[in-house]
């Protein structure tokens, strides 16, 4: 069994490793990395693109985020009697 978690562990690296190699060397960055990009993206591409290009997409994204922080605590609660009581510091009884 520990071989056999050993293995996936080494599998899922591997995988990420030739994911990101694959990912590195597409042809929609241009030039591969080790060959130069003349222009490479900046941070300030990436602001103007997530406020101007997909401002809409930023605001229902961060609506969804909001709501689901909202909601996980939320659930994650406990308002059983004996739970609230030992908050307030009395006896169970």
């Amino acid at each position: 069994m520990r071989f056999l978690s050993i293995m996936a562990r080494v599998g899922t690296v591997g995988f990420i490793l030739v994911l990101l190699r694959e990912t590195m060397t597409h042809s929609m960055w241009g030039t591969p990395i080790w060959g130069g990009n003349s222009n490479p993206p900046s941070t300030y591409d990436l602001a103007d693109a997530l406020f101007n290009e997909w401002a809409l997409a930023t605001l229902v994204l961060g609506a969804l985020l909001s709501m689901a922080m909202i909601g996980s605590s939320y659930l994650v609660r406990d308002e059983r009697l004996v739970n609230l009581v030992w908050d307030m510091g009395g006896d169970d009884q």
